[in-house]
């Protein structure tokens, strides 16, 4: 995403208005008004020349005007003052995936103050988040990422849906603390730290050991990584107080630990230096200073507070702190709005749209983004004064139809478009029973693998949706009740062109709900979904499965547990370790390891079910404990 170079200022606004002309009839000839008299053809002559020096005069003023516009004269807008106090109520859902375009399962994701977690599919849903009216923010954290940020028009009542990247963080080199120095990442960014000059970013006190530091250049050309995984949705505040839209040459995401995993920061009054490559597409029109925009994480939008300056082919500048940091070109804003119909007048929901200028490729760096919702809705912020393509992408980034409109220096509502998406549309289709052979009045159906991830809702036992997709591919599904927590057995089908008319799906087989059960010194505690959410995690390399809690109501118990032994049935597993609030020091250990019985051990999206019992001791104090654990955990990768 880079500055639109076209200057259309002279264009949208001409220098003057038209000369109005007033004809003198017959009836003023000769008028005795005390200004002259028509008939006086010598006076006329005069007059005539001084009007003709006039017009002349005025022509010469236009034209000189005009050929300053590039340089002097800036057309008028009317500043876009953000108001963060008014809230409003509404849905929001969505998948997470990886850069491999992968589901991430156990990410955490809030919205205001609800928090949920991703499935196996990497799907959420909050109901009711309370978020800032047109700056609503969704936040997305597991550990090994880099935290995700997506920012859109929130609207009351309104159904916001959203596909989410989060980018994998590693340790792109070290620093001393007390000694400063460059570190250097693999896509060619350099960060540069001052000596002494580090602080625990929670407490502010002063740290002297080693800096571990994780940075990542983010992608600003590659559309299918625009799509999911810039921050934010290219608003920022400059230093006015004044919401603008930015188009971003560079971008770098950086954060800063210490020796023990805690978060660092730089001290107050403190400069680093960052070195930004400039994508080999975008350096021909990249100028010679961008303004330096941070993200804002409490509000998800950016913040102007610097410049970077162009040298070769990097922008290199200094930074106050750690996060997002971005060189960007901001313009005025406006809003828009479209419903995206099939051409039988569907609505094509959770589909990618990207706007950018006429005449520019998807990926030269000029794109918007954003996601359609249930009712084939979009809506976000463009630069005003500007002629856009809408277009309307497959699952793998594709333009499948697109529609030209313009802006202006007011909101616009494109209403509904329609358009023929050919071969890359699909509709599904279907009717859902529960197991007591009724109508499911509370369910879903998934489509998961293969790029083609949908969560359909189910209405009064039928299903519809329409959508888009690359070409025919297997994909597999689940119908899941809502109530009684049963789904079907996954099935595959392969999704062509057109309609696809899954047939008749019955909510039950499987009970969807996890559970433990676990008894420390006699005390019983049960822990069962959807109150709590729990997960399974397995993990190839050394065949380790890992079971914890991820969240749950006030007041219950954490736990979290591995054993070894791959993915075999029986008791050739074993467990040794175990964290629970249960033990005064949180975690025990079994100086023999206890073995554990797996009696089921599902694929993704399946159960691992097993038990074990035994003696541990606390890991602090050496009390001794005797423990027994059931569970039955739904397994997320």
């Amino acid at each position: 995403m880079t500055v639109f170079l076209v200057n259309l200022s002279i264009l949208l606004h001409p220098i003057h208005d038209n000369i109005s002309k007033k004809e003198t009839g017959p009836g003023n000839a000769g008028s005795s008004n005390g200004i002259f008299y028509v008939n006086n053809q010598l006076f006329m002559k005069k007059i005539t020349s001084v009007l003709l020096m006039s017009l002349a005069f005025m022509l010469c003023i236009t034209a000189c005007r005009k050929n300053q516009s590039n340089e002097d004269y800036t057309e008028t807008e009317t500043p876009v003052i953000p108001v963060f106090t008014e809230k409003v109520n509404c849905t929001v859902s969505g998948f997470v995936m990886d850069e491999q375009s992968e589901p991430i399962a156990g990410a955490t994701v809030s919205a205001g103050t609800a928090v949920a977690n991703t499935d196996e599919f990497g799907y959420f849903k909050i109901q009711s988040a309370s978020l800032t009216k047109n700056i609503g923010l969704v936040k997305i954290s597991r550990p090994g990422y880099f935290t995700g940020f997506k920012t859109f028009i929130a609207k009351e009542n309104g159904r916001h849906f959203s596909r989410l990247m989060l980018l994998s963080k590693a340790v792109s080199g070290t620093v001393s603390a007390i000694n400063g120095g460059s570190v250097s990442t693999a896509d060619g960014a350099t960060i540069t730290l001052p000596a002494n000059a580090m602080v625990d970013a929670l407490s502010g006190a002063a740290y002297s050991g080693t800096v571990q530091v994780s940075a990542k250049l983010l992608p600003v050309t590659a559309i299918n990584d625009m799509l999911y995984a810039i921050p934010g949705d290219d608003r920022g505040l400059n230093t006015e107080g004044h919401l603008r839209s930015l188009n971003t040459h560079a971008s770098i995401v950086v954060d800063l630990n210490g020796d023990a995993g805690q978060k660092l920061q730089l001290a107050t009054n403190a400069k680093a230096t960052i070195s930004l490559p400039v994508a080999a597409s975008l350096q021909a029109k990249a100028p010679a200073t961008v303004s330096l925009w941070s993200l804002d994480e409490e509000k998800g939008i950016w913040k102007e507070e610097g410049t970077l300056t162009k040298t070769g082919a990097n922008y290199s500048g200094q930074v106050s702190h750690f996060s997002f940091w971005s060189g960007a070109v901001s313009l005025p804003l406006v809003n828009f709005t479209a419903q995206v119909l099939s051409t039988t007048l569907q609505p094509l929901a959770n589909v990618p749209v990207v706007i950018t200028i006429a005449g520019q490729p998807l990926n030269a760096g000029y794109g918007k983004f954003a996601f359609t919702d249930a009712s084939g809705v979009v809506s976000g912020s463009v630069p005003a004064n500007t002629s856009f393509v809408l277009n309307v992408l497959t699952t793998c980034s594709n333009s499948s139809y697109n529609h030209f409109f313009t802006t202006t220096n007011t909101g616009i509502d494109l209403g509904s478009i329609t358009g023929n998406l050919g071969q890359s549309l699909v509709t599904l289709s279907g009717t859902v029973t529960n197991c007591g052979g009724q109508p499911l009045t509370d369910g879903y159906v998934q489509t998961y693998d293969n790029g083609f991830y949908n969560r359909i809702p189910v209405v009064n036992g039928s299903f519809s949706f329409s959508g888009t997709m690359c070409n025919n591919l297997p994909v597999n599904y689940i119908a899941g009740d809502n109530i009684t927590h049963q789904q079907s057995v996954p099935q595959s089908v392969t999704i062509v062109p057109g309609a696809n008319n899954l047939g008749a799906l019955s909510a039950c087989g499987i009970n969807s709900i996890g559970s433990v059960t676990y008894v420390i010194d006699g005390t019983t505690r049960t822990l069962a979904e959807p109150a709590q959410t729990l997960a399974a995690y397995y993990t190839p390399a050394g065949g380790i499965t890992t079971i914890l809690r991820l969240t749950g109501s006030s007041g219950s118990p954490d736990f979290t547990f591995q054993f070894g032994g791959g993915t075999d049935i029986g008791s050739a597993h074993t467990v040794s370790d175990i964290w629970s609030v249960g033990f005064t020091s949180g975690r025990a250990l079994a100086s023999t390891p206890l073995a554990v019985n797996i009696t089921e051990f599902g694929d993704t999206g399946g159960f691992i079910t097993g038990s074990f019992t035994g003696a541990v001791t606390d890991f602090t104090t050496g009390t001794p404990h005797i423990v027994t654990y059931n569970f039955r955990i739904k397994r997320l990768n």
